[in-house]
């Protein structure tokens, strides 16, 4: 799609240029005007010479309807010989297809034949003319229905009325002539459009699936230097310089009133300087900050960049004008330039220290720099590329010697993708890393120029050339998209703080003890105006965000989609690609699978991909948490709506592949036969899974406990649920066996568990006091709660100890080890201090003297003879 530039519009405005030739209209205009003289003459009371008066009128519209008829016949005739050009063209171009194949002489043969179609000058009034000269005859007739008695006819009309008569009753007659002419013409008309439409369509088609260029190889860079040196020496540098001058002096009216605004803008830019300065300092202030600051500080920064704009745009109308050589060429080469220049100069204004958007945005002063240095270099490279694409689609013929255009966007486009990788993979300044949906832009934007260079270097040059122009306008849409977005969020911030002061004003003179109540005591209440801050994004109205955010993306896709639109039908070429063939549903019919369908199938599940995986999630967050589902509930819809999404994404993408139903029932019985074999875990698992999402024993964030594994569970999937258990290793278990086995849930219906403290204290000791020490542990710890109370039991008299069990409630899972800890830390303090003993395990040692042995027997000790 050619960009309107928004410079163009501007100047016309200024200068009252008229641009493009008018295309043609017929004059019904003045045609209609006379006949309505005509019928307020006949409006009025007539006599016997009535009709004679009628007279000049009657030439007037005669001579209008001549003057109409001729116009049609001529414009009949430039259409007629059009469309027969235009015919011959198409037979011509079918020859060359057959005859060249994809060859770079065919490239030029096109470029030859795009450049031969007649401009078609389309009159898009001629309709509506057309139903208004209708209207205009049946008012006209039904008039001289009503007044013939008066008129008369040609038997009864006295001698010398009679012509006049026949002329004023035929009129209506001619009127349905001219308009069945008019008719006629519109349908030839749109026959031609149609025509040069479909070839036009066709030639770039092929145009951009063929080379025109050689390849950038060992030949090309042997010949480079030669090319370089011929292609240099043709620019005459004074001759245009000169031209351009002779176009200024030519056209005074012109191009003097944009010499006096640039001479303006150039004299006031240190005011202009000044008001953006004072619009930002006032920015963030509760006192002088408002809602036009921004748009205004945006405005002033685009004028600060318009002089050199001008400048360019001055310089590229008078080569236009001009038109002589390539005088043309380069004007539209310097009104790109113009183009380019407003929209980077002023980005780069934008992200001066201190100003738009550090001041307005709130950007981090550190994203900030680096956007700046980065936009700086890519606003250059642009400049370069939208020169050479410019120039070099505005000479079609000479592209194959272009070799100073092919070594410039060779250079730009590796700067370009350098560029444009980094700025979105920046994280200075960042609290985050970029997001994955920044990422997959940033490997967009940057693989877009690679694409290019490997375009080029196989010889693409046009190809290349024609995907420039988008990227330039990607480039602009996108920047646009951020500021809008960027001014629109602190339109809502800025009037959100408004509100929020005011609130606050008026609370303050309702209440004004019950404020200064709620004033801690010591607190500074006084706060400088401008250093009030505005309110945080979060504390916006979220439905505003939220509805903000889907407008802007909805019109950033509609933005891309208006500048790649039109490339969108040069794909139709993908369909000569034919890869393999299948039998329709007759059994008869070859259906050919070609290239752009494999595309398309893998492009439809590329979609179900990214619906199934962010939509029900968008669905929970949107629609879902109106409802007050519980967390299972939403995540069981959510991940069925997910398992559609998939599963029909996977079904067309088969049937753009021939893959129909017919054939795909095959499958499911292969299936089912796989199923009672060595599929029925996994099916089992999948069943189990789809009971585990209705039928909700678990849910996300449930805790559980299966045989030996206790842990919370984390994900429910198709197959298996993966739980993270308290060493923060996940654990996938299949599905099947949560339903067939034996599940504990903590968490199923409440969380509130019991914890048991078991303490022996030793024989003896005062039991009552036991009992009050113990409760009085239970009761003192906050996470212990009162219902139900805590309780002791005297269970057991042990070996050694008074066995006693505390047994407590608490909120949380969380909770049941901490409490343990500090009600036992809690319990040995207390017995501390009413000497309360704790029992250890005691053991009673007795020692039994032996007897004194008898003769023969050898004392204790004695080990050894007599020596």
């Amino acid at each position: 799609m050619r960009r309107l530039p928004a410079l163009l519009l501007v100047l016309s405005l200024l200068v009252g240029w008229a641009g493009p030739a008018a295309a043609w209209a017929p004059d019904f205009d003045t045609l209609d005007q006379a006949i309505q003289d005509l019928q307020a003459d006949l409006a009025r009371p007539s006599g016997a010479t009535a009709t004679a008066a009628l007279e000049p009128q009657m030439q007037q519209v005669e001579a209008q309807l001549a003057a109409r008829e001729a116009a049609l016949a001529a414009r009949r005739d430039t259409l007629e010989g059009q469309r027969d050009q235009l015919q011959r063209t198409g037979e011509h171009l079918e020859q060359s297809l057959r005859s060249l194949e994809d060859s770079q002489i065919l490239s030029r043969v096109l470029l030859e034949l795009r450049q031969s179609l007649p401009e078609i000058e389309a009159s898009p009034m001629l309709a509506a003319a057309i139903a208004d000269l209708r209207l205009r005859q049946f008012d006209l007739a039904r008039q001289l229905r009503d007044l013939s008695p008066r008129t008369g006819t040609a038997g009864t009309a006295p001698p010398g009325q009679l012509a006049p008569g026949r002329a004023l009753l035929a009129l209506p007659e001619q009127l349905d002539s001219l308009i069945d002419d008019a008719t006629t013409l519109l349908a030839l008309e749109q026959e031609v459009v149609g025509l040069h439409q479909r070839l036009e369509s066709r030639i770039d088609e092929r145009m951009f699936w063929i080379p025109s260029n050689r390849p950038v190889d060992i030949h090309w860079l042997l010949a480079l230097p030669e090319q370089l040196r011929q292609q240099l020496g043709e620019i005459r540098l004074g001759e245009t310089l000169g031209e351009l001058a002779a176009g200024l002096r030519s056209h005074p009216l012109v191009f003097l009133p944009l010499l006096l605004v640039i001479g303006l803008l150039l004299h006031r830019r240190r005011w202009l300087s000044a008001q953006v300065t004072a619009l930002n300092e006032q920015a963030g202030t509760a006192d002088g900050d408002g809602l036009w600051h921004t748009p205004a500080a945006i405005l002033l920064t685009a004028l600060q960049a318009l002089p050199v704009s001008l400048a360019l745009a001055l310089c590229g109308l008078a080569l236009e004008i001009d038109g002589r050589g390539q005088n043309a060429s380069l004007g539209a080469a310097l009104l790109a330039m113009a183009e380019v220049w407003l929209v980077f100069f002023s980005s780069y204004r934008i992200l001066a220290p201190g100003g738009i958007a550090e001041r307005h945005f709130h950007w981090p002063v550190q994203r900030v720099a680096f956007l700046r240095r980065h936009l700086r270099s890519l606003g250059l490279v642009m400049l370069g590329l939208a020169a050479v694409t410019r120039y070099a689609e505005s000479l079609p013929g000479e592209l194959s010697e272009d070799v100073l255009g092919t070594l410039i966007v060779l250079g730009g486009y590796a700067l370009a993708a350098l560029l444009l990788f980094r700025v979105v993979q920046q994280r200075s300044g960042r609290d985050t890393p970029p997001g994955a949906g920044e990422v997959l832009v940033g490997a967009l934007l940057a693989a877009l120029p690679v694409a290019l260079i490997v375009a080029v270097g196989l010889g693409y040059y046009y190809t290349a050339l024609k995907l420039t122009g988008r990227l330039i306008g990607t480039l602009f849409l996108l920047i646009g998209w951020q500021l809008l977005q960027a001014c629109l969020l602190r339109q809502l911030s800025v009037a959100s703080t408004r509100l929020a002061h005011h609130r606050r004003e008026q609370e303050a003179g309702q209440q004004p003890a019950a404020a200064a109540a709620r004033t801690p005591a010591g607190e500074d209440q006084s706060t400088a105006p401008g250093d009030e801050p505005g309110l945080d994004l979060d504390q916006v109205n979220q439905q505003s965000l939220r509805l903000l955010r889907w407008l802007m993306l909805g019109g950033l896709a509609f933005g891309l989609y208006l500048i790649w639109a039109d490339l969108i039908s040069l794909f139709a070429y993908l369909d000569n690609v034919s890869l393999w063939h299948y039998l329709a549903a007759d059994g008869e019919t070859q259906v050919s699978i070609s290239l752009r369908d494999l595309l398309g199938a893998l492009v439809l599940l590329a979609v179900a991909v990214a619906l199934g995986r962010n939509l029900p999630g968008l669905l929970e967050v949107t629609v879902l948490s109106r409802l007050r589902l519980a967390q299972g509930s939403a995540y069981a819809t959510t991940t069925l709506l997910s398992y559609v999404i998939f599963s029909v994404g996977f079904v067309l993408s088969l049937g753009t592949l021939g893959v129909s139903w017919d054939k795909l029932q095959w499958l499911v019985a292969a299936l089912g036969v796989g199923l009672g074999f060595g599929l029925q875990e996994i099916f089992a698992n999948f069943v189990s899974g789809l009971i585990i999402l209705f039928e909700r024993p678990i849910r996300i964030g449930d805790v559980v406990t299966l045989g030996n594994q206790s842990g919370v569970v984390k994900r429910i999937r198709i197959r298996a649920t993966t739980i993270s258990d308290f060493d923060r290793k996940d654990i996938v278990i299949p599905n099947k066996v949560f339903i067939t086995g034996e599940l504990t849930n903590w968490s199923l219906t409440d969380t509130v568990t019991r914890v048991i403290v078991r303490v022996g204290v030793a024989y003896g000791s005062d039991l009552e006091l036991t009992r009050t020490l113990l409760l009085r542990a239970a009761r003192e710890n906050p996470r212990v709660i009162s219902d139900p109370e805590p309780l002791v039991y005297f269970l057991a008299f042990g070996a050694s100890t008074l066995d006693h069990e505390l047994r407590v409630h608490v909120r949380e899972l969380t909770d049941r080890n901490p409490a343990i800890d500090e009600i036992n830390r809690r319990i040995d303090s207390l017995f501390r201090e009413h000497n309360v003993e704790i029992a250890f395990n005691q053991v009673d040692v007795h020692l039994r003297s032996l007897p004194e042995r008898g003769s023969g027997a050898t004392p204790a000790g004695n080990t050894g003879a007599d020596s």
